[in-house]
């Protein structure tokens, strides 16, 4: 039907131009996944399957930047008739977000991840040698394959491959069939729906970009590990894969800490952490890749665990792909705040993933019978899968075959018996140190993917809670702080007892004694709850004990062993910086106090259920109340555009009188499309933070209100002495007066005029009077409203009930008397700057151990 229709407007020629990169960039990764392949193996004209793979390699480049070029055009130009850009943009936004529209979407963030592909691909293979390039290349292009299929849109045999973002709005197919498209200057009445109000902040705009790098940087090891199994040579890819995989451990974990980040001090989520499924999705990835590259280093040294080297750096990069499909297709809408809604791609996103699975597992064999069964097998299954409605299971016997398989391979051509280590040798420890990271990404994977287990089982089981997830991970941290802290005392191969324990006493002791002097007031003075959590304090002073070892033996043998130089140190200051991370996270999560218990005069809980008065402080505009160790004011409140600011000041009282201490301004974000969004301020003391966000508010503008202006009235029903409570004044029914008694009433049926006596106490103690009344002349009824002008109230008696003694009274109040209020919560956050301090620490020493390692690999080439 619209195809007959000649619309206005549309910019097609734009579209077009799109689509062409798209498309571009799909055949030319295609192509030089045959040129690398070719080049890759022992042909006579090998050098020219180089020159066509590089070349088309090239092309692809070339189209990813067309592909961006053309949706920041149409970002920036608001041309609203391509659904993507009415999905995330509008004409009010400011134009410091388009970077936020363009990554918001699900087509954007792909787009992301191949730009961050195809920069790392291009410096790959400047900086390599030729003996890893070209099978490393064909994997660089195998992913770039699948990644821009998912920007296509186009369909086959009713399957839809990708989602492009050029589609335009009348094309869409939750569009297409709506009244307004099927004009043809449907474009000039449009607008954009806008970015969602939570992601209208700076964070937005720096965050997802490095987490993609760090996402992205992963497929290098991988390439890496592949080539490695290609070409049987399970020693020598380590070296140039070994800064690597060190650059992925920093850049991931620094997307991930700048998550953290975002969440405490831009989001209301009360923290940094909430052990959401998409959080763990991207930090599984990160403990594996850590775990890998301290197994590369075991390799390197010692030239065991092979396997697990190789295993390690693939599952990283299959857990970034598995952490995709969890977050884009769609499976934990219900469970997380943060995922994608599916866009039909579930199929295509897990196919993209299962293929790498395969294709590692084809490669662990050796043996050409067992690839050519595991060929079949793979393929059959896949064929039954399209006919047979079980498909769950026919997936899962997949997993059980690749599994069986992986494990048979192991054991063939991996297996080492008699490799074994020296219990007193650093190997050993840090070999032990990887598996326990393993297992604590098994851990948080099983418990991440409870929707898929529940999709696949038809089960109904309830994710967990944060401190579920806490009392899991802890052991694990405990672990690896304690190894962190042990194993720099170690050397490989074997370690001297007596020295080992003579170098590290100074530092068990010291943790020793400022975990007794810390943990004792933090967690077993003054604590009456300890009876009912001794495991978990216990536990608090394990962890806390662990990670002061871990910054003392690490600074100790910074300082003594290598003599304070910064080049060599920056194993020491990475592991200096996650043990304090962890102290951090800690001390700030168990000790955080709720400031905002409500000492107000209304029960918080009369607004809804979500509130409560044990975190929720009901706060009157001008009145001050108490706060933790402060008092608090809601100053006043005011709009810029769609953000509503609202000023908090905090006082100290001392000798009686209020002294400001500082003032937080949290905001609510009243956007007429998206909704609202609220974001929190923080003041930062070096000790401690105090947070702050608004929870409930009432965003109307009331400079326009005519103040004597009264309320609608509000109907009371009681009896003599019942009380009534107003805003600032309580209303006591004293008694009823009439004109005649009863009998001369029933009698003369003239007049009858009833008069209620209300005793009106005011807030500040002030009295008044005042006698509505109610009159019955000739049968005719009326009302005689009273009026408190002092208070602006006004009373009107309605009627009286002869059979039960009742009374209705209607009590009006002018608009002034309404203040404006607030229900906001506070927390207080001790030590908070040890987390912020240990991830700049942690990043810092990655990246030295990086730099390191590029020098030792430029002069042993040399």
């Amino acid at each position: 039907m619209n195809n007959a229709i000649n619309y206005i407007g549309e910019h097609t020629i734009t579209q077009q131009l799109g689509y062409f990169f798209v498309y571009a960039s799909f055949v030319s990764s295609l192509l030089s996944i045959v040129g690398y392949y070719f080049a890759s193996q022992s042909l006579n004209e090998i050098n020219s399957w180089k020159k066509f793979a590089n070349t088309f390699f090239t092309v692809h480049s070339i189209s990813v930047i067309g592909i961006v070029g053309v949706l920041f055009y149409v970002l920036l130009n608001h041309y609203y008739e391509f659904a993507y850009v009415w999905q995330h943009s509008n004409n009010s936004m400011p134009l410091q977000y388009i970077l936020s529209c363009f990554w918001e979407g699900q087509e954007g963030s792909f787009l992301l991840w191949i730009v961050w592909n195809v920069i790392l691909a291009n410096v790959f293979r400047k900086v390599t040698s030729d003996k890893w390039k070209s099978i490393s290349m064909l994997v660089f292009s195998l992913v770039q394959l699948f990644l821009t299929s998912m920007l296509l849109g186009i369909y086959f045999n009713n399957y839809k491959i990708g989602s492009s973002p050029f589609l335009f709005l009348r094309e869409h197919s939750d569009f297409s069939n709506l009244p307004f498209v099927q004009q043809a200057n449907y474009v000039v009445k449009l607008d954009g729906r806008g970015l969602n109000p939570l992601l209208m902040n700076y964070w937005m705009t720096i965050h997802p970009p490095i987490l993609f790098l760090g996402f992205s940087s992963t497929i290098i090891p991988f390439a890496f590990a592949i080539t490695a199994l290609w070409k049987k040579e399970f020693t020598a890819w380590q070296k140039p894969a070994l800064p690597w995989t060190l650059f992925s451990v920093a850049i991931l974990g620094l997307g991930i800490l700048m998550g953290g980040a975002w969440a405490y001090e831009a989001l209301s989520f009360n923290g940094f952490w909430a052990w959401d499924p998409v959080e763990n999705s991207s930090l599984v990835p990160w403990i594996v890749i850590l775990a890998a590259s301290h197994v590369m280093i075991i390799n390197r040294k010692t030239n065991k665990a092979l396997f697990l080297t190789l295993f390690l750096c693939i599952a990283s990069f299959l857990l970034v792909l598995y952490s995709t499909f969890l977050t884009r297709s769609g499976i934990l809408g219900n469970s997380s705040v943060h995922a994608f809604t599916d866009l039909g791609m579930q199929g295509q996103l897990l196919l993209y993933m299962l293929f790498f699975v395969f294709l590692y597992t084809f490669l662990l064999l050796q043996n050409k019978l067992w690839r050519v069964s595991y060929i079949f097998l793979s393929i059959l299954l896949l064929i039954a899968n399209t006919t047979y409605t079980q498909s769950s299971v026919l997936l899962m016997l997949w997993f059980l075959i690749t599994l069986f398989t992986i494990i048979y391979a192991y054991n063939a051509y991996f297996n080492t018996k008699n490799e074994s280590e020296n219990i007193y040798s650093r190997e050993f420890w840090m070999f032990i140190g990887a598996i326990t990271l393993l297992i604590s990404a098994f851990t948080l994977t099983y418990f991440t993917s409870i929707p898929v287990i529940n999709k696949l089982f038809n089960l109904n089981k309830a994710p967990l809670q944060i401190s579920d997830y806490n009392n899991w991970m802890m052991p694990y941290a405990v672990v690896i702080l304690i190894l962190v802290g042990v194993t720099q005392y170690m050397k490989f191969k074997l370690t001297d007892l007596n020295q080992f324990l003579k170098q590290n006493k100074w530092s068990f002791l010291l943790s020793v004694l400022f975990s007794v002097v810390c943990i004792i007031p933090l967690y077993f003075l003054n604590n009456l709850s300890l009876l009912n959590n001794e495991w978990l304090y216990i536990m608090y002073s394990i962890v806390f004990f662990a990670a002061l070892y871990a910054v003392f033996s690490n600074l100790d043998y910074w300082i003594r062993v290598l003599s304070g130089k910064i080049g060599h140190a920056g194993a020491a200051i990475a592991h200096v910086g996650f043990a304090l991370i962890i102290l951090g996270a800690l001390v700030s999560t168990s000790k955080r106090q709720t400031l905002s218990v409500n000492t107000s005069q209304v029960k918080v809980e009369n607004l809804g259920e979500s509130f409560s008065s044990q975190k929720s402080l009901l706060l009157t505009q001008g009145d001050t109340l108490p706060i933790g160790n402060y008092w608090i004011t809601y100053q006043k409140k005011h709009r810029q555009g769609v953000d509503v600011f609202f000023t908090m000041v905090y006082f100290k009282k001392i000798q009686k009188q209020f002294i400001k201490v500082f003032e937080l301004t949290p905001t609510i974000q009243d956007n007429p499309k998206m909704g609202r969004a609220a974001s929190p301020d923080t003041k930062h003391f070096l000790s401690h933070d105090v947070y702050t966000h608004i929870s409930y508010a009432d965003l109307s503008d009331n400079s326009s209100i005519d103040n004597d202006a009264y309320l609608p009235p509000s109907n009371f029903i009681g009896h003599v002495q019942d009380t009534i409570q107003t805003s600032h004044a309580s209303v006591l029914i004293s008694q009823i007066k009439t004109n005649i008694n009863k009998k001369q009433y029933q009698q003369n049926d003239s007049l009858l005029i009833v008069s209620l006596v209300l005793n009106i106490t005011s807030h500040d103690k002030k009295t008044y009077q005042a006698f509505p009344k109610y009159i019955i002349n000739k049968s005719i009824v009326s009302t005689e409203p009273a009026e408190v002008p002092e208070l602006g109230l006004r009373f009107t008696f309605w009627k009286i009930n002869p059979t039960d003694g009742t009374v209705e009274l209607q009590v009006s109040e002018k608009q002034r008397n309404k203040k404006d209020f607030v229900v906001m919560e506070a927390y207080m956050f001790p030590f908070i700057n040890l987390l912020w301090l240990g991830s700049l620490l942690m990043v810092l020493g990655t990246i030295i151990a990086v730099i390191t390692r590029v020098r030792k690999n430029k002069k042993a080439s040399h």
